[in-house]
């Protein structure tokens, strides 16, 4: 449902949250987007589930002009935040993911990182896990104390922002090519879209933005032992990310390649041990080096530096 021409105006912002089989839990997500205090926004849900479990439960949500849903027949997580780009009306495009909920400023204060400088094409929030039992497992999070602007491939080795709180701003990011299709859940290479848009900035010229100003709260509890199959899947994201650059002669990238891989990776799980606790995600590296690897051997559009479609969906 598309209610796009009840619009009097022309948003400024579109929020943008991707789901698939999400069913009833994705209600608050919404509803803390419709609460924002943002004078001029809409929010935009592209929903690829397999069945019609979630728009019965967002169905009550329809007479409010401000939202729009657009069901379809794709998959994974890439394609389906392109297709929020490509559908949205504002010139500004944040992204929250289908398990989180938002403060009421929380659009104000992404909108706003855009207008410190014009080269900002991307920008990060903090995102806060929601409480849980820490024994049982974890929460994926990303907090930074303090505002870092990031204007190199050099910069973005400690700038590690996630697509749970992310904006864009849109042209950019359409010019350069929008979200690889590839990437993210539910495709070949399974993580890293986020990651990968904000390093394809950077290559194209523009900055990335991470704010310490607002947040997102997190609410996907993982299990210790779910936690390994993610770490697998992220791993295995990241590296086929980072490949593409590479791939494409961009050496400069090369970087963040050695960073990812030899410190966070390689290091970061083992350094645990001087501390006398056991090593987490020990097969990082392993993981990481299997998706470069994969992603390497892939035809890539080198213009814009997203897998072409046809070759690696059919692996």
């Amino acid at each position: 449902m598309d209610n796009a021409d009840n619009f009097l105006t022309q948003p400024s912002v579109t929020a943008v949250v991707c789901t698939r089989n999400r069913g009833e839990r994705i209600v608050k997500t919404i509803e803390s987007l419709l609460a924002n205090r943002h004078p001029n926004y809409e929010v935009l849900v592209i929903d690829q589930s397999t069945n019609s479990e979630t728009e019965a439960a967002v169905n009550h949500l329809f007479s409010d002009h401000r939202l729009r849903y657009i069901r379809s027949a794709t998959r994974g997580t890439g394609l389906s935040r392109g297709l929020g780009l490509t559908n949205a009306r504002g010139s500004v495009v944040a992204y929250t993911d289908d398990d989180c909920t938002v403060p009421e400023d929380w659009l104000e204060k992404m909108e706003a990182v855009f207008a410190l400088d014009a080269k900002i094409a991307v920008a990060f929030c903090n995102v806060v896990p929601a409480p849980h039992d820490e024994t049982a497992g974890f929460v994926p999070a990303y907090i930074r104390q303090e505002d870092m602007i990031v204007r190199t491939v050099w910069d973005k080795c400690r700038a590690r922002g996630i697509g749970a709180g992310m904006a864009v701003r849109r042209q950019p990011v359409l010019s350069y090519g929008s979200f690889d299709p590839l990437l993210g859940p539910g495709t070949e290479f399974s993580d890293c879209e986020d990651g990968d848009i904000a390093v394809r900035a950077l290559l194209n010229g523009w900055w990335v933005f991470e704010t310490a100003q607002t947040h997102v709260i997190h609410d996907g509890f993982r299990t210790w032992q779910e936690g390994k199959e993610l770490n697998k899947r992220n791993w295995t994201g990241i590296g086929a990310a980072y490949a593409k650059p590479i791939r494409c002669g961009r050496w400069q990238a090369g970087v963040i390649v050695a960073y990812e891989a030899l410190v966070v990776a390689l290091l970061k799980p083992f350094s645990r041990i001087f501390l006398l606790k056991k090593p987490q995600g020990v097969r990082s590296f392993y993981y990481f080096c299997r998706g470069f690897w994969h992603g390497f051997q892939q035809s890539v559009d080198c213009e814009y530096m997203v897998y072409r479609n046809s070759e690696v969906a059919g692996k």
